[in-house]
Parts: C-alpha cells; sequence; structure tokens
C-alpha cells in the first residue's frame, strides 16, 4: 500500500502494486486449498486446447442465471444443436464492481475509522475477492459433486450456452435393484404423493449383489461406496435393514429394542461386508436476479457410487487463459493489475472514470475428466415421483 493520502479517492492500482496484488490474492486462495472438489480431483497441466475430453453433447436446457463473468452478456437459449457446442471447456467465472456509491460509503468509513481511504478499499478488496474465488471452487465442486454421481454435469454453460455434458461410461457400469424393488417408492393414495420405504425391498442383498457384480463380473477395482448423505439416512432406516440387523443379534423381542443408527452402520461394514461409506454432504448456491437462491444437490441422492480409493477420480483440466499472452506483451494501462491464482485463475483490476469505479474480475476454463471412466460404478436404488 503506498498512498497514505487520508482524503485521496482512487482505484486499487493507486494502493497495490502489481506484486502485493497477487500476493494478497494468493492468501485469500488459500483458504480454499481444502475445497471439496480437490479431494476427488487434481489439477491438469494447462494447456492452450480448449477441447473438453471424453464428453458427449445431449440437448440444450433452459438457462439460469451464470456465474460466467460480471460483464459478460446474458447467456441466450441455443436452438440450433451441435453447432454452437465445441466440445470445449466451460468457463467459469464471477466478479464484483465497486461503485460510486461504495467509494463514498469507503470514505465515510475510513474517516470514522481514522484510516486511510486506500486501507479501507483494500479491506473491501479482500473481502469480496475471497467470495469471488470461492464462488469459483464452489462451481468447481458442483461440477465434480454431479460428474462423479450420475456420470453427468447438467446446465453446463459454454459460450454462452446451456447444455447437459456426459462423459462415456460402460452402459454395463450402471445398476439398479430389480422392477419393483427400488427402496423407495411414491404413495400415491392421499392427496400429495409421498416418499415411503418399499416393504417389498432388500436393501442389503442388493448392496452385496452390486459388490460382486462390480468386482467378480466386471473386474472393477472399486472398493467403497460413495453416497450423500441424505441416502445413508435411507439406508440405516430402511424397515428392510432394520429387520435383517435385529434377527442377526437374536433378540428375546426385537420389537420392543431401540436401534442405535452407529451400531447398524457398524454392523454393515463388518459382518455383511458391505463396503465403506464415504459420505458427500455438499450444499451450494447460485445468483438469481440478485438473491442467493439453493442449488439442487449437485451429489445425486438417488445413487451409490462405488469408487477406488487408490486414485483420485478426475483430473481438472483447464486451460491457460488468454489474459496470460496478453500480459507476456507488456504495454498495460498503470490502472490494470493482473495476476494468476493457482497459475490458472485469471484475475483483473481495472479502473474506469466514467462512471467512476474500480472493477475485479476473474476467469477460469476449466472441467473435471475422469481418470479412467471404466473402473467406476453407478447404482440408482429410488427415483423422482414421475406422475
Amino acid at each position: 500500500m503506498r498512498d497514505k493520502n487520508l482524503y485521496g479517492i482512487s482505484g486499487l492500482h493507486q494502493y497495490v502494486d502489481a506484486e502485493n496484488f497477487g500476493l494478497i490474492l494468493d492468501n485469500v486462495n488459500a483458504k480454499y486449498n481444502g475445497a471439496l472438489w480437490r479431494q476427488f480431483a487434481s489439477w491438469g497441466t494447462p494447456t492452450n486446447e480448449r477441447e473438453w475430453k471424453q464428453g458427449v453433447k445431449k440437448t440444450p436446457i433452459l438457462v439460469r442465471a451464470s456465474v460466467l463473468g460480471t460483464h459478460s452478456g446474458k447467456p441466450q437459449r441455443s436452438t440450433q444443436g451441435w453447432e454452437f457446442y465445441g466440445g470445449t471447456l466451460p468457463q467459469v467465472g464471477h466478479g464484483f464492481n465497486v461503485t460510486k456509491d461504495d467509494l463514498i460509503e469507503l470514505r465515510r468509513v475510513s474517516k470514522l475509522n481514522d484510516i486511510t481511504f486506500g486501507e479501507s478499499l483494500v479491506d473491501c478488496f479482500i473481502q469480496n475477492s475471497s467470495n469471488m474465488l470461492g464462488g469459483v471452487h464452489n462451481e468447481l465442486t458442483y461440477m465434480v459433486m454431479q460428474a462423479m454421481s450420475t456420470g453427468e454435469i447438467h446446465d453446463v454453460a459454454v459460450d454462452g450456452y446451456r447444455y447437459d455434458f456426459k462423459f462415456n461410461i460402460p452402459e454395463d457400469n450402471f445398476v439398479a435393484p430389480d422392477s419393483g424393488k427400488e427402496w423407495y417408492i411414491w404413495d400415491t393414495t392421499g392427496a400429495t404423493p409421498e416418499l415411503i420405504a418399499n416393504t417389498d425391498a432388500d436393501v442389503v442383498e442388493d448392496i452385496l449383489t452390486f459388490q460382486q457384480y462390480y468386482t467378480d463380473t466386471r473386474n472393477l477395482g472399486v472398493d467403497h461406496w460413495k453416497l450423500s448423505k441424505n441416502l445413508l439416512d435411507k439406508i440405516l432406516l430402511h424397515p428392510s435393514v432394520i429387520t435383517a440387523y435385529k434377527a442377526s443379534k437374536n433378540y428375546f423381542n426385537p420389537s420392543n429394542v431401540k436401534v442405535v443408527r452407529t451400531d447398524v452402520l457398524d454392523w454393515l461394514h463388518n459382518d455383511m461386508k458391505i463396503w465403506p461409506f464415504q459420505v458427500i454432504d455438499f450444499k451450494s448456491r447460485h445468483e438469481e436476479d440478485g438473491k442467493a437462491v439453493a442449488d439442487a444437490p449437485a451429489f445425486d441422492e438417488h445413487n451409490m457410487v462405488a469408487a477406488p480409493r487408490a486414485y483420485r477420480l478426475f483430473e481438472m483440466k483447464c486451460m491457460n487463459s488468454i489474459l496470460v499472452d496478453r500480459v507476456k506483451m507488456g504495454g498495460l494501462d498503470p490502472s490494470t493489475r493482473y495476476t494468476f491464482v493457482e497459475g490458472r485463475i485469471a484475475v483483473r483490476n481495472s479502473w474506469q472514470e466514467d462512471p467512476i469505479m474500480n472493477v475485479v474480475d476473474c476467469e477460469l476454463y476449466a472441467g473435471p475428466v475422469f481418470n479412467n471412466v471404466n473402473d467406476y460404478g453407478i447404482a440408482t436404488v429410488w427415483s423422482d415421483y414421475d406422475g
């Protein structure tokens, strides 16, 4: 921070030089070193190719509010099909503006707290940058969760158009209970459909059958289940599981026994030899008309995922931002700052005079790809109401 003038008002460039701009953002981004997506994916080496391999475009779907970038045009629905989709990496973007009203407020706060305007502006920048970078990592996690639990990524924004994106997982790696034996079904006898346990289902037997199929028939290297917290609750509370657990204990009067969920879980793993569960509990939000709206669960709550623990499922394929080449060219406006967080997330700060505003935005071209689409399975055990 260079300007200590209590009354001076300018853009961030006046108070933070290029080196410290990068250091601040690296420090802000460090809080996301534990972002959930990193448990299942590792960065790929940035390239100059935007091709998103292992995918097949399906059908364009309705547009919703997006994080494509603060200053990009609003996405429009595609009606033309493949010619609008080149199999390219999606652009993840976010940003914020410090407007005239914000600057007035920062001036007021700085005088009240007896600090310089520059210090007040930098504090504002740090707080908003944390939210901005958090939004990027949240989007990466959302894509990874969808890909991992369904083999697809829905509502992918590419060049202003929305798509469903499907990975080439062998069809034989998708399994389900026998017809009529889904674990939960919809009771439509009342005024409103109600999800209830299917008394004809045998949850433990199904899981053991899935495990044997994946390892003995398909010869996959899978060794544990990934599932949502919601689905784990459904398993532990299912009558077929409770009944089998009580029967295994030879209780004199099973109906009077209070079942402890942790005991049932131990029994499933230790006695019944069901693989370990890795429970996914991730919630996210997106913006619609300036308001935060809860997303549908990123990890599909209808599915159990059979996966190996020997390696991460995904590589986060990424492309060098064109802003890398712009910086190398030199001749930048003195009010502009660039940095590349983790060598991939391009962040740009700029100042404009009319209207007076400090603009910060970022972009990242990235998307997950499976390290091995063959060594992976999905079991769908209940369905949404389709009536």
